[in-house]
């Protein structure tokens, strides 16, 4: 019975890391594919933290996840990530919402900033509102998109799902044995 839970156990797992891997592979193709263009898995964007500008919400090196929204439906004291008038990638905290020339504008603030942004977010340079976040995401992400962590990256899943089939092999010999000897 235990070795069953075990099995159970270990073949969720090895799923659970092939859907991550096939995901984190299809951002970083898509990623290099467009380097325009913020990757993106169902409508969700994936980007690293690059300052304390955000603190103490967001620390640099996480990751923060933003959805795609329609702009009209962000409100006063949404976190955005947004394309400066430079087209960096900017998360920031919307302060006030006003509309110009019919169309929605967002002023934002980093947390950690003493002043508003001196500039105004257009509908049209919002990427998404950020959903959440996973605290040093942004460091693995940044590993992973180097040379050495793709190659870890495929390594290690091929490994385990190597190591887990010679277990389960293994555990079937014995069970076959063992059936053998009480006959």
């Amino acid at each position: 019975m235990a070795k069953r839970l075990v099995r159970f156990s270990f073949n969720r797992l090895l799923v659970v890391l092939f859907v991550l891997f096939l995901a984190a592979v299809f951002l970083i193709v898509q990623g290099r594919m467009n380097p325009d263009q913020v990757p993106s898995l169902f409508g969700y964007h994936p980007l690293t933290v690059l300052s304390n500008s955000m603190e103490p919400e967001f620390s640099a090196g996480d990751m923060v996840i933003a959805k795609q929204v329609n702009p009209e439906t962000i409100e006063t004291g949404d976190v955005i990530t947004y394309y400066d008038e430079e087209s960096q990638i900017i998360t920031h905290r919307v302060i006030e919402t006003t509309t110009e020339s019919g169309e929605a504008v967002f002023q934002t603030q980093g947390d950690n900033n003493n002043v508003e942004d001196d500039y105004v977010v257009a509908a049209d340079q919002v990427i998404g509102t950020v959903n959440f976040s996973l605290p040093y995401g942004g460091y693995v992400a940044e590993f992973l998109r180097s040379p050495l962590g793709m190659v870890l990256f495929i390594i290690i899943p091929v490994c385990t799902f190597v190591g887990i089939t010679i277990y389960e092999r293994l555990g079937k010999d014995e069970e076959s044995e063992q059936s053998e000897q009480t006959i």
